[in-house]
């Protein structure tokens, strides 16, 4: 990730709780204290029946299709788009239950996991060559020989 990018996902995480608030505060005064505080409650018990409904369940299927067939990934990321899902309802605020519900929506789940989950796995192998080679620079150390690895270490009889 380059650094403006970093500064500027560093600046929206910041952002995000004062717009939340100012947010709140702007809908409250629109539709009333009680019917707000209906849409939270409201929206914090749906959030909590996802989490309970999804649960381990689809982490626990995703793992023994991941053991049989090679297509176990993708109920993986959907049940973990579910319970994030979950957890943004839960969390107060207008902007996080918009993108909660939007997560619970399957053809929307279906397009952040094959847009955003593609983009995910190339930044982290990015990331991990990256890391890679740093760590070989700064050891000066020649790759291991045509001879064979060799383990130091001690031996008693």
């Amino acid at each position: 990730m380059s650094q403006p990018l970093k500064i500027a996902l560093v600046l929206a995480f910041a952002a995000l709780p004062l717009l939340e608030i100012g947010l709140l505060i702007r809908v409250g005064q629109l539709i009333g204290i009680w019917w707000l505080a209906a849409i939270i409650i409201g929206t914090g018990i749906l959030g909590t029946y996802v989490i309970r409904r999804v649960g381990l369940s689809v982490f626990e299927r995703a793992l023994s299709r991941l053991g049989s067939e090679r297509e176990g990934f993708s109920p993986l990321f959907d049940g973990f788009l579910q319970v994030l899902a979950g957890l943004l309802l839960i969390f107060p605020g207008l902007i996080a239950d918009f993108c909660g519900l939007m997560l619970l929506v399957p053809p929307i789940r279906r397009i952040v996991i094959r847009t955003g989950l593609l983009k995910l796995v190339t930044l982290f192998h990015y990331q991990a060559e990256v890391s890679r080679e740093t760590f070989r620079a700064r050891d000066d150390v020649p790759p291991a020989e045509a001879d064979g690895i060799v383990i130091e270490g001690e031996y008693e009889r």
